[in-house]
């Protein structure tokens, strides 16, 4: 997979391999609120604070905050949706076209889902410093390939963002 920022003023990950596309699709999925566990919606939505006598800061937290978080990451995600039904194929190899417009909500969408699996992966140091590569056959490994991958494409649109 490579990664340009075309003429036309578009990123484009090309030569996207299928099972590369099959992780990058799954982003909707992983970020989808109905199907968090319990430790990435804590990751992704956590509270304001755990101080007990501050139970009303907490409660117009879930009231005034929650919703309009809950909002955005909606959005987005419908943003992301939407760029993927865009992927195009060429000799067995994808692309995916991302414009200006979109490259906020596909950095919010990517963070969202790298935060998502390193909750569920229970992520710690060990996981953070290991060189081996990660074994994709297995759930975790392909939740920390995932989550490499996922870093990836946040630091190409990142590094050619104006």
């Amino acid at each position: 997979m490579d990664f340009s920022f075309s003429r036309a003023k578009v990123f484009r990950f090309r030569k996207i391999h299928p099972l590369l596309a099959e992780f990058i699709r799954s982003i909707p999925d992983t970020i989808d609120p109905e199907q968090l566990s319990d430790e990435a919606q804590t990751r992704i939505f956590p509270g304001v604070t755990d101080e007990p006598d501050l139970d009303t800061m907490r409660s117009e937290w879930k009231a005034y905050v929650e919703p309009d978080l809950q909002e955005h990451f909606r959005s987005t995600r419908e943003v992301v949706v939407a760029d993927l039904k865009q992927m195009t194929e060429s000799k067995g190899l994808l692309e995916l076209q991302i414009s200006p417009a979109h490259a906020e909500a596909w950095l919010n969408a990517l963070n969202q889902a790298r935060l998502v699996l390193a909750a569920d992966l229970g992520f710690d140091e060990k996981i953070l410093t290991t060189t081996e590569a990660p074994d994709i056959t297995t759930e975790d490994g392909s939740r920390v390939f995932r989550l490499n991958l996922f870093a990836f494409m946040q630091q190409c649109l990142i590094d050619r963002m104006d």
